[in-house]
């Protein structure tokens, strides 16, 4: 391509050449035109001048002209003017004609001066590009796109700064095990879904069952689960007087992000993010609720406490909910008779206490499966599940 310029902007320079050697010779011919006229003009009126007493007599066929004094005066003064003239017009040929040496001289040169290795002509292109204006229009494009790439960062990071500062303070158990924000998939068409954040709080309120369902999309009983309880949750939560009371949580184990968002299409609950769930939270809870199969859905109360950890198995032997969520008679008792407020406050009491006391004494002593039996027991979980 820059050879083909090359050989383009070669031929327009010798286009030029000839339109400048032609001029040239067109505006000399001009001159020298005018001069003539001019000539025969001054000729004209001098002749006019000349007095009209001379006779002109034939013999032998040779015109003989016989003037007087003043004529011959007359007649000498135009041989003057005339010699003057041509001789004007012999100056000016001659400056004409300087004037086309030194042309051709410095076109000779240019010429000369053209013939430069590929390098020099490459730095020719390119200084001819820009100064035509073909680079400098790529500039303001690369600078528009730098403003705009740091205009876009600078939204980002504006936005970011927005929601940091608009974003609640929460707290209470399910951001102690959740975090603070969980997703939900809505499926704008049949290939294309779109994932929404929650506040984990505003998502779990009024929830009065909260389930923590493991699973992944290689797992066949998972694939196989998924299913029914998608049509457990849609039954639960239709029914009167409980309705929207129900609520699940999805801890992946799906081994990329990919795989995760392809599996959450078969879903209708809400989801820990992918990088906490298959992260360091997700092991967490994994070793919370000693999982150690999927599927395996972990049912909990509205302040956290463990109503069971075998809901997989119930729900094929209860497929109506009928006992849903199948809470052991002490827990039943102590939800009836203490407000939420109340076991919330005693729950996180609890818990500081037990924390401290198993960092003092060790998880691997005696009272160590002693300390984990009556927590139990004062959540209300002893019962139910033996």
């Amino acid at each position: 391509l820059f050879g083909v310029i090359i050989d383009r902007q070669q031929q327009q320079k010798t286009q030029a050449r000839r339109s400048r050697s032609s001029n040239m010779a067109i505006t000399r011919r001009r001159q020298r035109g005018n001069l003539l006229f001019s000539t025969a003009a001054v000729l004209a009126l001098l002749s006019a001048a000349i007095p009209h007493n001379q006779s002109i007599c034939r013999a032998d066929d040779v015109v003989v002209a016989e003037s007087s004094p003043d004529a011959d005066v007359a007649a000498a003064d135009v041989t003057d003017l005339l010699e003057e003239a041509i001789g004007a017009a012999s100056v000016a040929d001659a400056v004409v004609d300087d004037l086309d040496d030194k042309t051709s001289e410095k076109e000779d040169s240019s010429s000369v001066a053209e013939e430069t290795t590929p390098e020099e002509d490459m730095d020719k292109l390119l200084n001819t590009l820009g100064e035509e204006g073909i680079l400098s229009q790529e500039q303001p494009v690369a600078a528009s796109a730098e403003a705009a790439a740091e205009g876009d960062t600078a939204d980002q990071v504006e936005e970011e700064e927005q929601q940091a500062q608009s974003a609640p303070v929460q707290s209470g158990p399910f951001i102690d095990l959740f975090g603070d924000v969980l997703l939900s998939l809505e499926m704008v068409d049949e290939t294309h879904a779109q994932v929404h954040q929650h506040y984990t709080n505003e998502a779990l309120s009024g929830k009065k069952v909260v389930g923590l369902y493991f699973s992944a999309d290689w797992c066949g009983p998972c694939r196989q689960f998924t299913p029914d309880l998608v049509n457990f949750y849609d039954k639960m939560n239709a029914r009167r007087g409980k309705k929207d009371e129900f609520e699940i949580v999805w801890v992946s184990r799906c081994r990329s992000v990919d795989d995760f968002g392809q599996y959450f299409t078969h879903m209708k609950w809400l989801a820990l993010p992918p990088q906490e769930a298959m992260g360091q939270r997700g092991q967490y809870l994994g070793e919370k609720y000693k999982v150690k199969s999927i599927p395996t859905l972990v049912l909990l109360d509205e302040i956290g406490n463990v109503i069971t950890t075998d809901a997989r198995n119930k729900i094929p032997m209860d497929k109506a909910g009928i006992g849903f969520p199948w809470r052991s008679p002490m827990s039943i008792l102590i939800s009836t008779l203490l407000p939420r407020s109340l076991r919330l406050l005693v729950k996180s009491q609890l818990d500081g206490v037990f924390d401290a006391i198993r960092g003092t004494i060790g998880k691997k002593t005696v009272g160590g499966g002693f300390l984990s039996k009556f927590r139990e027991a004062l959540a209300g979980k002893v019962g139910g599940q033996r």
